[in-house]
């Protein structure tokens, strides 16, 4: 086997493994030996060859440095390198990634302090991606240091380079971003003690003084009032002392270029900014808390402005934007309610973040999130009504809304709403809600041998990303890897067409010299990685029927009505019809870019792709499939 006999590979079953997996030749007959009596390792072998191949490319990249080691191998060393790559499953027998938690701490905590290490979890099973979180949290690696790629998106030199430059750019801010995540969990736990310590400064009579002194008069609810007092006196301690100085460095970082992981977004950020919108968990729609049961306050419904209601199948909203001090009353004779005071109300729909906003949407408030989905309510203010305080319960019941919880917008989006339904001036600007990106249908066309050929694409391969009423797609390596696979195909047919065109006369001299530049220009195209690294990333949306030039021969386009721009031409196109004719609306109706960004984008294909920097990292450690049993196979 691969110059080894028997007693020579029983004496080094190890050296017999990578004489099998050597990337540069087929597994041979002795592989196929072994896959008779032994699956299991066949399945090391195959998982072996994998990962030496991934380490062969980072070596071809930039000449970085690769070390590669086993499970067990001692760690000393690994520190100096920038990158770590760990697979998920260590060895053959494992179930689960208990052994690459392990050695991933180990990694962790052998880092130098302020060094921008990166670690890598990998993985041939992409169920392995929605555990990454927990793998960190388990490994206990800083978010900025950590990121994960699946081994599918490593088996070709331009998609391994296209990674370290994902990584050596977001290199570059992960010991700041860790520093500042660890300065924000040691002061949060710091502040929780400081305010436990004034809470016990606290006794009945200053509770006492604040109702009597600060709401008395006007009837305002003290558990209410000292939440309030309580979550803004945590903040301040929390993230106005220490905490600003690790801030300001953050203040100063730039993302210019992108994507920095790849993988897509979180929705862990959506549920930090509904939490920004939203005050949450108000209780029911009822009269005074400190009305007596049965008396006639006790039917005064009690709201506070930017209270939410919502309809039982969530299709409606409806916000209060009457102003606190004329809604504000108290259970004494002083500041009786006036039931016929009219309470301004404002109807809205909660839509998808992803949906196109329609012309009669006034203002919107986005981030909702319910369960894994985030919705945008769409305010619309000609629906602008006033309803007397007595009737209000009465009138929301009539119309559906659930009136057993509520949601209050936080005081910042009220008054912003309430100030936008008054008029245009004086507008309260809060901080915008992140980028939302989810999986769209799509397909590839290409013609071949004058027909047109038509691959439809699983939903996994293209991911659209929504900010700011935009909408841009993000291509994969996987199905970057599909266009160039179909760039080879037209290659390979011009390539065949080439051969039979006649040369008789000067004209057809000419037509055959020019399908020779174009059959040259495409292998240069696939012979060279520019175009696909240039693909990875966010492509405006065209508009519906119409194709944009990504890279190269490579043509975006949206639902139907495209032509071919010329015949060596590879259309992704999305929101088309499948071959059972359902369509992916979202893509053609819901997440249109505008005709401004349309223009804007054929503009930019006047001007020359510039290729993307050469990546900074210098030295790679990854962790190999765990070494073979010391048996024979």
């Amino acid at each position: 086997m691969r110059g080894m006999d028997a007693s020579a590979v029983g004496a080094a079953p190890d050296d017999a493994i990578d004489a099998l997996t050597n990337p540069a030749l087929g597994h041979g007959l002795a592989y196929a030996k072994i896959s008779d009596v032994s699956a299991s390792t066949v399945r090391m072998i195959d998982r072996r060859q994998m990962m030496r191949q991934i380490a062969d490319s980072i070596r071809n990249t930039d000449g970085c440095e690769v070390k590669e080691l086993g499970p067990d191998d001692d760690l000393a060393d690994i520190a100096r390198f920038d990158v770590v790559f760990i697979d998920y499953y260590l060895d053959d027998m494992e179930t689960d990634g208990t052994r690459a938690e392990q050695i991933a701490t180990n990694v962790q905590g052998l880092r130098k302090e302020g060094q921008r290490q990166q670690i890598v979890l990998m993985s041939t099973f992409e169920g392995v991606r929605a555990m990454r979180s927990q793998f960190r949290k388990t490994a206990s690696i800083d978010a900025a240091s950590f990121a994960f790629v699946a081994k599918r998106d490593l088996d070709e030199d331009w998609k391994v380079k296209a990674h370290l430059e994902m990584l050596a750019r977001g290199m570059q801010h992960s010991s700041t971003l860790g520093d500042y995540i660890s300065a924000v969990k040691k002061s949060a736990r710091d502040a929780a003690e400081t305010l436990s310590a004034t809470i016990d400064d606290l006794d009945i009579g200053d509770f006492a003084y604040i109702q009597r002194i600060a709401l008395h008069a006007d009837g305002h609810p003290l558990g209410d009032y000292l939440s309030w007092l309580l979550s803004s006196h945590l903040s301040t301690i929390a993230f106005e002392g220490e905490l600003r100085e690790k801030q300001r460095l953050v203040d100063a970082m730039e993302f210019e270029d992108g994507p920095l992981s790849p993988s897509e977004p979180s929705t862990a950020v959506a549920a930090l900014y509904h939490d920004a919108l939203f005050a949450r968990n108000l209780g029911p729609l009822s009269g005074h808390p400190r009305a007596e049961p049965g008396s006639e306050l006790a039917n005064v419904p009690f709201v506070q402005l930017g209270d939410v209601f919502l309809t039982d199948d969530k299709s409606r909203a409806v916000v209060v934007l009457s102003p606190d001090c004329d809604l504000a009353f108290s259970t004494h004779e002083k500041r009786q309610p006036d039931l016929n005071l009219g309470v301004i109300l404002v109807f809205g729909d909660p839509n998808s973040v992803t949906s196109e906003i329609g012309d009669e949407v006034n203002s919107s408030t986005e981030g909702m999130l319910h369960d894994t989905e985030v919705y945008r309510i769409d305010w619309r203010f000609n629906t602008f009504q006033t309803v007397r305080l007595g009737d209000l319960q009465e009138f929301l019941n009539s119309l559906n809304f659930d009136v057993s919880k509520r949601d209050r917008l936080r005081p910042i989006y009220s008054l912003k709403l309430q100030h936008e339904l008054g008029s245009h001036l004086m507008r309260v600007g809060p901080p915008v809600m992140p980028p939302v990106a989810r999986h769209a249908k799509s397909k590839i066309h290409y013609r071949r041998a004058d027909e047109v050929v038509t691959e439809d694409l699983n939903t996994d391969d293209l991911v659209i990303a929504h900010f700011k009423r935009q909408s841009k797609v993000r291509l994969t390596p996987s199905l970057v890897s599909k266009l160039k696979h179909a760039c080879g195909e037209v290659r390979d047919d011009l390539a065949v067409k080439l051969e039979t065109m006649p040369t008789n006369d000067d004209k057809e001299r000419k037509a055959k010299r020019d399908s020779a530049s174009k059959v040259e220009a495409l292998e240069n195209q696939i012979r060279g990685s520019d175009v696909w690294t240039g693909l990875l990333g966010d492509h405006p949306l065209p508009a519906v029927g119409q194709s944009a030039r990504l890279r190269g021969s490579i043509y975006l386009a949206t639902a139907g009505g495209w032509t071919f721009p010329n015949p060596q031409a590879v259309m992704l196109v999305v929101g088309e019809e499948t071959a059972d004719g359902s369509a992916e609306t979202s893509a053609t109706e819901d997440a249109l870019s505008t005709e401004a960004e349309v223009s804007e984008r054929h503009a930019d294909q006047s001007r020359e792709d510039e290729p993307l920097k050469p990546a900074k990292v210098e030295r790679v450690a990854a962790a190999k499939v765990g070494k073979a049993k010391k048996e024979r196979p």
